[in-house]
């Protein structure tokens, strides 16, 4: 009777690993990429790309940077003096200005309104400001 059942057994064995087993070239269901469903209610704004986000063109802190502008204020200091700077495309820069804060301290000097001057030195930025101190004046 033991061997009756025997050749039905392994039948079934047989079958149920060859229905388990993947076909060579087919994907499984779990594995099977989701189509995209389209709205049709979309408008045409839907579709375009997201906006750029405009970048920060603001130097960052510790930067090192050179600008050139015009000198439209000034304020004396207690080592030195602050000039603020506005270059050719409008921006304004705070130059603070003092020896112990050059490269080499025989660049330091005076400068007045309306002067055209170059600085570069390390960027602090300060809420909207944008304040370098100035370790070469040109």
């Amino acid at each position: 009777m033991k061997s009756r059942f025997l050749p039905l057994a392994a039948l079934s064995l047989l079958l149920t690993v060859a229905c388990t087993e993947k076909k060579q070239g087919e994907v499984p269901e779990s594995e099977v990429p989701a189509t995209e469903e389209v709205d049709a209610t979309a408008t045409a704004t839907d579709s375009l790309p997201p906006a750029e986000k405009p970048q920060d063109t603001r130097p960052a802190e510790g930067d090192i940077i050179t600008i050139t502008g015009e000198v439209f204020e000034i304020n004396q200091g207690k080592d030195g003096y602050s000039a603020k700077l506005k270059n050719t495309e409008g921006k304004t820069y705070i130059a603070t200005i003092s020896i112990p804060n050059m490269a080499d301290p025989k660049d330091y000097r005076a400068v007045k309104t309306g002067d055209k001057i170059t600085v570069t030195g390390e960027v602090f930025p300060i809420e909207e400001d944008i304040m370098i101190k100035v370790t070469k004046l040109h």
